[in-house]
């Protein structure tokens, strides 16, 4: 960036800020001045004058930040000899963009075209961008500011964070700097660069504010912490920067929130910090590598958070799991399952969910302070971060209705909401030891604090293995009125720990 440009950004910074203490003054301190000594034309005249210099803010930042800007145009060949096929992008935001066109009745290869937005990063051709933007593209060109179209290659791709560069020739492109994702916050202005919907509308400008950080979305296979504004973001604005009034990338536009394919003041950005660590190792090595804790992880339920007086966006470890190097950071570290975990490097969890951005955007070799609690008592591990696997195993835990058949007569626990019978009395689960949920009062504080659907299988009463309905009615018969108690449950190939309380 010109360092004549940042000076004309700085001052228009400082007349915005004093445009924002002005309104506040004004409609604040109101009582505290002469009403009347800022009224009728006065006041009309400040009001006008104050809007321009926002106004010139903007202007100032978008005559920055328009020519590192450009429009990514993908063409994906297909074969007529593929056969039928559905649109990958189908129900997606991006369907109209990447359409499947009428075959026709000849047997010639058919074009798909694509859409999408990006950044120089650096003067020497490399460009940020979205991995959706460019998967399985055949060939690729860029639109620069200046109405150059140069050919494109993809130097990397991660599908994990949805992030990808690409290389152009030349050696003095305009390019952007990275904002610090801890000055990012909410309710300060953000503008959105990119080509919304179609080829004609490249280099387009919107703006609005940060509305909310650390965003979750997906799960443990992608990045889920992302920055949300109001900005208008559309398809075909996938790739390009969300940027400060500094004219710095503060986020990558990525996705957005929908019910009709359009913008509907919901957008989702990838924030810088994850950008440029994925960006840097491209650029470096041509891959990533991403640090691995070893575990696998969820949230803890409302009833156990209350029982152990932990945070609702703590993540408990459900199983400790081997790295890509058959190593067990986090067990090698002391961690065990059923631990707690409330913050990382000192940074309090705001979502379960949230752990798997903050750990992927280490290194492998990295080292991390994990806090965690561990059934009351908080401790504190150093993990030596791991190398995540390629393809990370994703276990199923979504649980299986009970087959009835041969069973014994259930045990109702009115008092819970819940009846039990022996998992071993089941055809499914005739190996298992257990007492198994044959049905589950969706009123009950089982199924909305704890967790507890219908087949599910209870296998530890306060960390005592249970064999059957009759232990458990046992074991809570010795439970005092009103006292807390911890079950473990299996559901799928997983198991979780909650908590349940006998009623007064």
């Amino acid at each position: 960036m010109r360092t004549g440009s940042k000076r004309k950004i700085s001052v228009a910074l400082i007349i915005v800020a004093a445009f924002l203490g002005g309104i506040f003054f004004i409609t604040s301190a109101g009582n505290l001045i002469n009403p009347g000594a800022l009224t009728g034309q006065d006041a009309q005249a400040a009001s006008v004058a104050n809007a321009a210099d926002l106004s010139d803010a903007f202007s100032e930042v978008a005559e920055v930040v328009n020519p590192a800007v450009v429009q990514i145009r993908a063409t994906r060949l297909i074969s007529q000899n593929q056969g039928p096929q559905a649109n990958p992008f189908s129900g997606s935001p991006f369907e109209d963009f990447f359409p499947m066109p009428d075959r026709g009745g000849n047997a010639q290869p058919f074009e798909q075209n694509g859409l999408g937005s990006g950044a120089f990063i650096r003067p020497d051709g490399y460009i940020v961008t979205n991995n959706h933007v460019v998967d399985r593209a055949d060939e690729l060109e860029v639109a620069l500011f200046d109405g150059r179209v140069l050919r494109a290659e993809v130097v990397g791709s991660d599908a994990f964070s949805d992030l990808a560069v690409l290389k152009v020739d030349g050696d003095d492109h305009p390019f952007l700097g990275y904002g610090d994702i801890e000055s990012v916050r909410v309710g300060q202005w953000a503008l959105a660069f990119g080509s919304p919907l179609s080829p004609e509308l490249g280099n387009t400008v919107t703006a609005g504010i940060i509305s909310a950080l650390g965003r979750h979305q997906g799960g443990s296979e992608s990045i889920s912490n992302y920055l949300q504004t109001d900005a208008a973001i559309n398809p075909g604005n996938s790739g390009g920067p969300l940027v400060n009034l500094q004219g710095e990338i503060i986020g990558i536009n990525s996705a957005i929130a929908t019910r009709t394919g359009g913008f509907q003041g919901i957008s989702f950005a990838i924030p810088v910090d994850i950008v440029r660590n994925t960006v840097d190792q491209i650029v470096e090595s041509g891959s990533v590598e991403r640090g691995y804790l070893g575990i696998r992880f969820g949230a803890v339920t409302p009833a156990l958070a209350r029982a152990l007086d932990v945070p609702l966006s703590a993540a408990r470890i459900q199983s400790i799991e081997e790295d890509a190097n058959g190593n067990q950071p986090a067990g090698d570290a002391g961690l065990r399952q059923d631990d707690i975990i409330i913050a990382v490097d000192g940074h309090e969890l705001s979502d379960s969910r949230e752990l798997v951005s903050l750990i992927s955007n280490k290194r492998p070799g990295d080292t991390i302070d994990i806090r965690y609690n561990r059934g009351g008592e908080v401790g504190t591990a150093t993990v030596r971060l791991g190398r995540r696997p390629s393809e990370p195993t994703l276990v199923q835990n979504a649980p299986t209705r009970p087959d009835l058949q041969n069973q014994v007569e259930p045990i109702a626990m009115d008092n819970l909401g819940i009846e039990l019978t022996d998992a071993a009395s089941s055809d499914a689960e005739k190996s298992t030891q257990g007492a198994l949920v044959t049905n589950v009062d969706r009123d009950s504080e089982a199924f909305r604090d704890a967790d507890i659907r219908q087949g599910d299988i209870i296998v530890e009463f306060d960390r005592n293995a249970i064999e059957s309905a009759a232990d458990f009615q046992q074991a809570y018969n010795d439970v005092r009125s009103g006292d807390t108690f911890l079950v473990r449950v299996r559901r799928g190939t997983g198991s979780f720990l909650t908590a349940l309380t006998k009623p007064s």
